[in-house]
């Protein structure tokens, strides 16, 4: 079966996360993804070395992996006049063209979207930058962190009083990603319509703001700031999350409290709190939360977390465990639903990896092949854009292509 992008034909020029995983994604769903690479290739082919240096990650280049499946790639020098040319000709026949360079660096080197819409008025430009197209700032450089840190994220996370929050890296590159993946079929289903392309812009800061809105919205309408929380001193004990006895941890979410209260209370073998004034109502246990989340840290303490567990789901509460990392690659559920798949890498051999956030019933998402060398797949896209084997190897010597 085919993805619901099948036919559609994506070129980028991207590097490192952002705009990569938009393709990839883009890919995921069926469409033929071309990666454009300079000779040097993308410099996320080389960021092992980097994450082995500052984290002590060894091994395969998963970074890579992770942001380039499902994708072809030919290496070319764009700065050359044949170069350029082949880019065109790729142009002229693709759906989308992806990039995540910064606003001004496609425009400077003739590939702006005024460019490539007058070569192909049914070409969806999709751009995601640091900052967006407009403002003081659109021209500035980015990466994930900046987003992260600019955008109020770090102020999302960690307890109130404590400094703002080290976020593990690439959540804001991979929101982008996928904020761009979204608006370019929006795009193509918009054109199908029109039958006319158009610009399609995002940044990583429009993305991040748009993941965090519940929480920003309450300083844009009530001129109040979320309140960032504290564990011990939570409003709501019933919504809060506690460390067992096996050093694990478990969270209960009772958004009801007054209507989960009687049946915690029994799953928690505290049945003689349920009518405790203290704590009966909503008010009360507002009132007198550090008291109760005391009682609870104690009662937890005294069960693994897999034994509350049972406990509380047989009792009809709401709980989850917090998960370590590897166990969310483990978790039956996100294997269940291909939210992590299995992969047969042809170098790695079997491999496990994130699957896809979405299902379509007839026209399912895959994983097709690994992400690819570089330049692999140079001389087969010149054969399908009209190119000899002698037009190839003129281009190879002259140094256009690698």
């Amino acid at each position: 079966m085919s993805g619901p992008l099948a036919g559609v034909r994506v070129v980028e020029i991207t590097m490192f996360q952002q705009g990569p995983v938009a393709g990839a994604k883009l890919g995921d769903l069926g469409a033929d993804v071309i990666k454009v690479e300079p000779k040097e290739g993308d410099p996320a082919r080389g960021f092992m070395r980097l994450i082995g240096a500052t984290v002590g990650l060894k091994g395969n280049n998963y970074y890579f992996e992770s942001n380039n499946r499902n994708k072809r790639s030919i290496a070319m020098d764009l700065k050359s006049a044949e170069g350029k040319e082949i880019f065109f000709r790729l142009i002229d026949k693709a759906d989308v063209f992806l990039t995540n360079m910064s606003i001004d660096a496609p425009i400077k080197i003739g590939l702006g979207p005024d460019d490539l819409l007058k070569r192909n008025p049914r070409l969806i430009y999709g751009h995601s930058s640091g900052w967006g197209r407009k403002g003081p700032d659109a021209g500035d450089l980015s990466f994930d962190y900046t987003g992260i840190a600019r955008s109020g994220l770090m102020m999302c996370a960690g307890e109130v009083g404590s400094p703002p929050a080290q976020m593990l890296p690439g959540m804001g590159d991979q929101i982008g990603a996928i904020m761009l993946a979204w608006a370019i079929t929006a795009a193509l289903y918009n054109r199908e319509k029109t039958g006319k392309g158009q610009l399609v812009d995002t940044s990583l800061m429009g993305s991040i703001i748009s993941l965090t809105g519940l929480i920003l919205d309450a300083p844009a309408m009530l001129g109040q700031e979320y309140p960032r929380e504290c564990r011990a001193d939570a409003g709501n004990p019933m919504y809060n999350h506690y460390r067992c006895s096996d050093d694990k941890w478990i969270v209960v979410a009772h958004l009801q409290p007054d209507r989960y209260w009687p049946i915690f209370c029994k799953a928690m073998e505290l049945g003689d709190l349920e009518h405790d004034t203290r704590f009966s109502t909503l008010e009360a246990r507002g009132k007198n939360k550090s008291e109760l989340i005391r009682v609870l840290d104690q009662k937890f303490a005294t069960k693994t977390r897999d034994e509350w567990l049972e406990q509380l789901r047989k009792g009809g509460c709401i709980c989850t465990p917090v998960q370590s990392l590897t166990e969310v690659t483990r978790d039956p559920q996100a294997l269940a639903n291909r939210y992590m798949i299995d992969a047969d890498h042809p170098e790695w051999g079997r491999t496990r990896e994130v699957g896809f956030p979405w299902d379509f019933k007839s026209t399912p998402a895959e994983w097709r092949k690994p992400a690819p060398k570089l330049g692999e797949h140079t001389d087969e896209i010149l054969l399908e854009a009209g190119y000899s084997r002698e037009d190839i190897a003129r281009l190879r010597s002259s140094g256009a292509i690698a």
